[in-house]
């Protein structure tokens, strides 16, 4: 056994805490590491510094870390990847406390607590700077090329020493490696020392680290520092996953130090993605989704770039293409429709790749879309499918791992794997999760489709399925009250086909009987929607208003919320509830407060306190967009709300309010906050500017 770790018992483990509860598993971990165990490291990386926080163990395990990186069996770079990490670790509650209830956030426990976590978080990283000889030591040193990089990227984590400064010049000037010698360059850039001679070394991964460390320290991306990104990016692939600064997906993360110059990042893309390395395509195109997400005007910019890919031998390339395309919403552009089209003919069926085409057309409305759409919707459906045994994933991870290639990754040889690229069906068939997106994204211009969607709801399976498919229609206009109504008699009836009729109005008489019947449901979430449905055809908030106390009154959130999600309909007439809704106004649960706001107002009238309420939520989440749609339909009194909705309106960056669908998010957010503004400075309003 090594030096300190004789002394491992000395210390009261299980009176210490790490991110699982009691340390005292940690002496164990420790041990196990010392023998070269792999699953140790792997554990220490889960309790003792856990997703970027560290804890009251740690700063008593970093020693033995620190000892270790002399024991001949230990993996020494990710023992000293880990001190590195460690050393940048936060307090938990810290970063987590903008997550409490608001009840809770700048109480004195609260405050107390994070005191305590941030004396936790100077000692470790105390702990770690205690090691600075032997990480200088091993960067000098090591025989090991691996090691010295790993070793300039701790030294990296801790506050500037000017010996290990002088220590990293050497290196990043006369290192025999190229991998050395750019992370060197990367911890220098770390202490604001950057050197314009790094942009000639012999090698293209220096080259690129020094173009990166210029960047990073406030640098413009010049037309010189971009083309070498864009030059030497590629040559440097199979080197970058081996620098302990690189994620799993090495061209995102060069380009993203250009993150606050979205220009700089197209002229990179442009060059990467006509690159003859298919390797290097794919890495680009899937890297592409940064600058995507981040910049409106980079979005528009792009998409003719990543419509030219569509038809890119290259399957990987082909799919992130499509996938970004249409992630953009409307920004994919009419100019990109042709191309997305002719992928989707050369595909027989509709595969993963040829349904985010799909997706992308409807986002700009291209009728050749609604055609097809409505072509799955009548398909036949698909044969069942077994799922793939545990002997099948594991050849799926096995054969992605043998194929490893640096210039993709491993993680994003496991995606493409996994995720159907390529497996195109002979024909066409129902397939609704497939489609969803586009159902997601239809609008009234979908004629073809509104005739063939009402006969898919009754394929579609009860709950989330079907509620996306009535909502869809509702919103194309398909359908008669007598399909809503037939959706109705089942024992659980879909909330969308209640809303649809209740959207109806008057018109919606017919469904009566039904929504009566539907008033003596087992389910409040049943009877609420049936209530608010027939005060809308009727008129007559009795029913509603009856409920909707009992909602209010009940203990648990959600009777609270679907009560206030009922109650607008009632208008005026829940004027004898405000009390019971102005008490929710500051729950700590977001979407009961918004939902309040809008009920307190709807009830009341009174914008004065509403208001307020409500633009405490206006970001772009899905409760951000109900509460812009009320700020709209109280219109001028919420001219307190202008700035805001116009700030969004007019923001360079995009608003996403998920991983997956973030541009037609943002088509959603700017025409929500669009409306709003123009009903609020409608007649009688503030004025438009």
């Amino acid at each position: 056994m090594h030096g300190m770790l004789r002394e491992l018992d000395a210390v009261a483990w299980p009176d210490l805490t790490h991110a699982y509860g009691e340390a005292d598993d940690v002496p164990d971990l420790l041990r196990r590491l010392a023998g070269g165990e792999p699953e140790a490291l792997h554990a220490l990386y889960g309790n003792i510094w856990h997703q970027g926080t560290v804890y009251e163990a740690t700063a008593f395990a970093v020693p033995f870390l620190i000892e270790l990186l002399d024991a001949p069996a230990t993996d020494v770079v990710g023992i000293l990847r880990l001190l590195a990490a460690i050393a940048g670790g936060s307090s938990y509650m810290d970063v987590h406390q903008r997550y409490l209830p608001a009840s809770q956030q700048g109480s004195d426990e609260l405050a107390a607590q994070i005191a305590q976590e941030l004396a936790w978080v100077a000692a470790a990283r105390a702990a770690v700077s205690a090691g600075r000889p032997a990480y200088a030591r091993l960067l000098s040193a090591s025989p090991a090329e691996d090691v010295r990089a790993a070793a300039a990227y701790t030294l990296a984590a801790l506050d500037p020493a000017t010996t290990d400064t002088v220590a990293l010049q050497a290196r990043a000037a006369d290192d025999p490696s190229p991998i050395v010698r750019a992370s060197a360059m990367l911890a220098l850039s770390a202490r604001a020392v950057v050197d314009p001679a790094h942009l000639d070394d012999p090698e293209p991964l220096p080259r690129v680290a020094a173009a990166m460390a210029h960047i990073l320290n406030g640098g413009a991306v010049t037309g010189s520092l971009a083309a070498i990104l864009g030059r030497d990016a590629p040559a440097a692939l199979p080197s970058v996953p081996l620098l302990p600064w690189e994620s799993d997906d090495p061209l995102a993360w060069v380009l993203s130090v250009a993150g606050p110059d979205w220009r700089a990042q197209v002229r990179v893309l442009a060059a990467w993605l006509e690159h003859p390395d298919p390797a290097v395509r794919s890495g680009a195109v899937y890297a592409a989704e940064d600058p995507m997400r981040t910049w409106r005007a980079a979005t528009a910019a792009l998409a003719p770039l990543l419509a030219a890919r569509l038809d890119d031998p290259e399957p990987a390339v082909r799919h992130w293409a499509a996938t970004h395309l249409a992630a953009a919403g409307r920004a994919a552009g009419a100019r990109s429709a042709d191309a997305l089209w002719g992928l989707i003919e050369r595909s027989p069926g509709l595969d993963a790749t040829a349904a985010r085409a799909l997706t992308a057309l409807v986002s700009v409305a291209d009728a050749r879309a609604d055609g097809l759409l409505a072509r799955v919707l009548a398909a036949p459906d698909a044969p069942p499918a077994a799922p793939p045994s545990a002997t099948e994933r594991l050849g799926l991870l096995t054969a992605a791992a043998g194929e490893r290639d640096p210039a993709v990754g491993w993680h994003r040889a496991v995606r493409e794997r996994m995720s159907g690229i390529g497996d195109a069906a002979a024909e066409l068939v129902f397939d609704l999760p497939a489609v969803q997106p586009a159902l997601a994204r239809l609008g009234s211009w979908a004629t073809e489709t509104r005739t063939a969607i009402i006969p898919a709801i009754a394929r579609a399976r009860p709950g989330h399925e079907q509620n996306v498919l009535i909502a869809a229609a509702a919103r194309i206009g398909a359908g008669a009250v007598p399909d809503y109504v037939a959706m109705l008699r089942v024992e659980h009836p879909p909330a969308a086909a209640i809303e649809a009729l209740g959207g109806l109005g008057a018109a919606a008489a017919p469904a009566l009987p039904e929504l009566r019947r539907l008033l003596g449901h087992a389910e409040l979430t049943v009877r609420l929607p049936a209530a608010a449905a027939y005060a809308r055809v009727t008129g007559d908030p009795g029913p509603l208003l009856a409920l909707a106390e009992e909602g209010l009154r009940g203990e648990r959130m959600w009777q609270r919320n679907e009560a206030l999600h009922a109650l607008p309909a009632a208008g005026r007439a829940a004027g004898p509830l405000a009390p019971l809704i102005a008490a929710l106004l500051t729950d700590d649960d977001d979407w009961t407060s918004m939902r309040a706001a809008g009920a307190y107002w709807h009830a009341t009238g009174d914008a004065e306190r509403a208001v307020p309420a409500l633009l405490r939520h206006t970001t772009s989440r899905p409760l951000g967009l109900a509460a812009v749609a009320c700020l709209g339909e109280i219109g001028p009194p919420a001219a307190a709300a202008l700035p805001a909705l116009r700030a969004a309106i007019d923001a360079p960056d995009r608003q996403p309010h998920s991983d997956s669908s973030w541009g037609h998010d943002d088509d959603l957010w700017l025409d929500a906050c669009t409306a709003a503004v123009a009903r609020i400075t409608g007649p009688g309003g503030p004025g438009v500017r």
